[in-house]
């Protein structure tokens, strides 16, 4: 195995990380690749000698945002750099006091936790913030998830300060993620759609890029990060095996290597109507991004640009629906809801049922998603005879 150069180091993601001290001071490069890496070393030490390089503990908060972003292109996915670069524009222009400066404009080097703290608070809030050309932008206020997805950010950026001995501690660490305000947790309370709701909604889909997602949901009971990890070999002899999904980590989203829990890994009977949902899916992937070709590697069911299914933006075009339709609102687990309710009220097996929605527990089957048919429970009290 070939020895790496002096200071270099691969990194458990595949990339490498070369050390240097330079007049005393140390320094750190990230590549892809070992030369890519040399190359960035050549390029640092040339701007030091030259003295065009400006020195970490002399930036501002967005100057070091930017050397931090500019330092990981090439090493992490191009889909989770522009994550990454969408989260830093709302942190860097948001206004953290009265007078309105932004967070961005602070000294990295000082900032104090106070300043963290009104980073959080503005980012729950709607704002008027300047774009680097001095534009005036409407910002909409974030929602708790997005709020904590940024601070999640500025932890990570912070650390990597720490351990580049820019700063010795990290202003944000003590900074706690926000907890879900009552009317935001209702939104996702478990749901099932009646029949009249399920027609006027897919009356009103129209041409949404997830059209063919939402019939595949109904009709197989499936979770948004099951579908969202899907690919063309998962689909096969009349059933879809479920063995994976799509999570969430630290650095954006990834098909995980398993299923929410150990019974989530299970088959499910393709209906015709989630077979022609995926024959649709397959006709707008060509359509989109693939040409004629069938990319076995890639998900069957994507966002709009290719990259992998997000609930957020899934739960947006679902909002925008119901208003068009005027339908109280719903998220996407609604589907799972109601292909449940659905199952049970026709008389599907709950053994059946519990292992084709991937539960170990039949109280969780029946409790949590069995939401049961009024009219359906009075027809059959109606028919008891009590005396």
């Amino acid at each position: 195995m070939a020895r790496l150069p002096a200071g270099m180091t691969k990194r458990k993601d595949g990339s490498y990380r070369i050390q240097f001290t330079l007049n005393g001071k140390r320094y750190d490069v990230y590549g892809r690749t070992k030369d890519e890496c040399k190359e960035k070393e050549q390029k640092k030490r040339k701007e030091i000698e030259e003295g065009t390089y400006k020195s970490s503990k002399s930036l501002t908060v967005s100057e070091y945002f930017d050397r931090w972003i500019q330092s990981r292109e090439g090493v992490i996915q191009s889909q989770t750099i522009r994550t990454y670069k969408k989260l830093i524009s709302r942190i860097l222009y948001t206004t953290i006091d009265e007078a309105g400066h932004t967070f961005g404009e602070l000294k990295f080097t000082k900032v104090e936790p106070d300043n963290v703290k009104a980073l959080q608070k503005g980012l729950l809030k709607e704002c008027t913030i300047k774009d680097k050309n001095g534009k005036d932008l409407k910002r909409k206020a974030l929602s708790t998830r997005s709020t904590n997805d940024s601070m999640i950010l500025v932890k990570r950026i912070f650390r990597n300060a720490v351990n580049e001995r820019v700063i010795s501690w990290s202003p944000a660490e003590c900074i706690e993620p926000l907890k879900r305000t009552e009317e935001q947790f209702r939104e996702t309370l478990h749901r099932a759609l009646t029949k009249e709701e399920t027609r006027i909604f897919f009356d009103h889909v129209g041409t949404s890029h997830y059209g063919p997602l939402y019939e595949f949901l109904l009709y197989t009971g499936c979770r948004i990060g099951e579908a969202g990890a899907l690919l063309p070999g998962d689909v096969t002899g009349g059933v879809v095996k479920i063995n994976k999904t799509v999570t969430r980590t630290e650095i954006g989203y990834e098909i995980g290597q398993e299923t929410k829990t150990k019974a989530g890994t299970r088959t499910i009977p393709l209906l015709p109507e989630a077979k022609k949902a995926l024959e649709r899916q397959t006709q707008q992937n060509k359509d989109l991004y693939d040409g004629n070709v069938i990319r076995l590697d890639k998900p069957i069911f994507r966002l709009p640009r290719g990259g992998l299914l997000r609930a957020d933006r899934v739960n947006d075009d679902i909002r925008s629906i119901c208003d068009k339709a005027g339908l109280e609102r719903f998220t996407v687990h609604a589907f799972r809801d109601t292909f449940t309710t659905r199952c049970i009220s026709d008389g599907v097996s709950v053994k059946e049922l519990m292992e084709t929605l991937g539960h170990s527990d039949v109280q969780m089957t029946l409790g949590l998603y069995g939401h049961g048919n009024d009219q359906k429970k009075a027809d059959q009290l109606k028919a008891v005879n009590f005396m």
